[in-house]
């Protein structure tokens, strides 16, 4: 299996590219790259070669401006191999958090994290097996993830610990802020 960063969004609530904005001494990107590195042996980015001059390993859209959906569908299709999901926008996900996931996950089916009342579509496995149905999804205009994973009997694997801090999602600046005061308090 194959780790992707999903990183091809439009960052339009942030004014600016939110995986590229530096937070502590690095960009936000590098934090999912380094942590997915600890677990799978190789880590792709779903994006723009253009935006992510740094990485080797970039998957480009096959289909284009369709949200998650289809940057997860593009990497179906280059990997041809179940593959987890990761965004980029979500720099504290924990090594440890990763590993559970990967133990809990349902064979054959997407698999994706619920903490409380809501749905990660951007936090999980998804196997190949579900590339012609998430396809068809595109070709239709369904870009919805919710729509795609009630459509597709996905696991959702419950977390009741607290996850505030590793499911923190940098969407706008005042996320960004938040991010910033959570890796000042590590720090010290």
């Amino acid at each position: 299996m194959k780790a992707i960063v999903l990183a091809g969004g439009n960052s339009s609530r942030m004014g600016q590219n939110k995986a590229l904005m530096k937070l502590g001494n690095q960009p936000v990107i590098q934090y999912a790259i380094d942590n997915l590195s600890r677990v799978f042996d190789e880590v792709y980015i779903s994006g723009s070669s253009l935006e992510y001059p740094f990485f080797k390993n970039i998957i480009e859209d096959s289909v284009q401006s369709r949200g998650p959906i289809g940057g997860i569908y593009s990497a179906l299709e280059y990997c041809r191999e179940d593959i987890f999901v990761c965004s980029c926008d979500m720099p504290f996900i924990s090594v440890k958090l990763i590993e559970d996931i990967l133990s809990k996950k349902a064979e054959e089916r997407i698999n994706v994290l619920r903490y409380g009342d809501k749905i990660y579509p951007t936090l999980g496995i998804y196997p190949y097996s579900a590339i012609e149905v998430i396809k068809q999804s595109i070709e239709r205009g369904h870009l919805k993830m919710t729509a795609l994973l009630e459509l597709q009997n996905a696991n959702y694997i419950h977390y009741k610990d607290n996850l505030d801090d590793q499911l923190m999602n940098l969407n706008t600046p005042e996320n960004f802020h938040h991010a910033e005061l959570y890796i000042n308090r590590k720090s010290i």
